[in-house]
C-alpha cells in the first residue's frame, strides 16, 4: 500500500469536486425528472447509497466515508463509490 500522496488522493485537493451535499442537490434534481418521466426507482437507490457513504470530518479537518473505512478502501472521502457516481453524474 502506498503512502498518502496528492496524486493518490485528489479529492482533498481538488477543488471542482462537489461536497455531499452538492451531490445529493444533484441527485435530487434528477429524482425529480425521474419522477416526471415515472420511473424514479434507479434514482432513489443511487440517492440511498450517496446517503450512506455520508463523510465524516475529523477535528484536523480531514474527512473520511465511515462505510468504506470498514471495507475494502482506506476510508478517505470521497471513497470510491462517491467517485464513481460522481463520475458517472458528470
Amino acid at each position: 500500500m502506498k503512502g498518502f500522496i496528492k496524486d493518490e488522493i485528489p479529492s482533498r485537493w481538488d477543488e471542482n469536486r462537489m461536497t455531499h451535499d452538492e451531490l445529493l442537490i444533484e441527485i435530487n434534481r434528477r429524482l425529480d425528472v425521474s419522477y416526471y418521466n415515472g420511473d424514479p426507482q434507479s434514482m432513489q437507490a443511487l440517492r440511498a447509497v450517496v446517503e450512506l457513504h455520508k463523510p465524516i470530518t475529523t477535528p484536523n479537518n480531514f474527512s473520511y466515508c465511515p462505510e468504506c473505512q470498514y471495507g475494502h478502501a482506506r476510508g478517505v472521502y470521497p471513497c470510491p463509490t462517491i467517485q464513481a457516481i460522481e463520475k458517472e453524474l458528470s
